[in-house]
């Protein structure tokens, strides 16, 4: 089977089973791809459904008919929220490319007391648009059909009022820790519908900080004998939460 292009939808992009695509979309559909009329492509609207389209025009303003509708199954049963302290370097940018493909529906960037990386306003909201950008893609390239968030950089204080607001029976908030050496995510008996992960930044989260997420509702654990560097232990929780609840494996 022949892997069509992907694209994602506003739903007045969509209307009486035509599809119009304006913007950077049509331009690499035309200038990037050199797609013809008569091609397909795939269009996911905001409800994930999952449009087959033909191609009538193409130039500033691609437009193309529906041919066949069906509801993706490509999204996790389980909600997965990615609360992530910020790294340096690229290494955010794996970990949102990376989140996005193990099937997180929202990754939260947070600053604590050990962040090493430092953003005034500016700098946190063009690194939030290049994030939300490398969501897209990641989505595009792995076949999702919802588009993963990205939230802005939370303060540690912002992320204990959401897992406040957020943690009950059904919606289990886990936070990696280091010092923890008895309960693993395997110990923990629960049937979620969403589950929080919380990994702190490279310099760890304080005592402090942990007890705060503890009594927002946080549950603490190890992630096994080995200390991780905080790009892979967010990816590792992801994967674990996905096998044990979720659509992995």
């Amino acid at each position: 089977m022949i892997k069509l292009t992907r694209f994602f939808i506003e739903q007045d992009q969509l209307r009486e089973g035509r599809v119009t695509i304006t913007g950077s979309d049509a331009h690499h559909i035309t200038r990037v791809l050199r797609m013809e009329p008569g091609e397909l492509i795939e269009c996911v609207d905001a409800d994930g459904f999952l449009h087959l389209v033909r191609l009538e025009e193409v130039g500033q303003e691609v437009k193309g008919l529906v041919e066949e509708t069906r509801k993706g199954l490509q999204e996790s049963p389980l909600h997965l929220v990615l609360f992530q302290g910020l790294a340096k370097g690229e290494k955010m940018d794996y970990v949102v490319q990376k989140a996005v493909e193990l099937g997180a529906a929202e990754v939260v960037p947070f600053s604590s007391r050990y962040t090493v990386v430092q953003l005034g306003a500016k700098q946190a909201e063009n690194r939030l648009r290049r994030w939300e950008r490398i969501a897209l893609e990641a989505a595009k390239q792995c076949g999702r059909t919802r588009l993963p968030k990205v939230a802005p950089v939370h303060t540690f204080a912002q992320v204990v009022e959401r897992i406040r607001a957020s943690a009950s029976a059904e919606h289990l908030v886990l936070a990696a820790y280091e010092a923890e050496r008895e309960q693993g995510i395997a110990q923990i008996q629960a049937q979620p519908k969403a589950v929080s992960a919380v990994v702190g930044p490279e310099g760890g989260f304080t005592p402090e900080e942990i007890q705060q997420l503890q009594e927002a509702g946080a549950q603490i654990c190890t992630l096994g004998p080995r200390i991780l560097r905080t790009e892979t232990a967010g990816l590792v929780m992801l994967s674990i939460l996905g096998y044990r609840w979720g659509d992995l494996g």
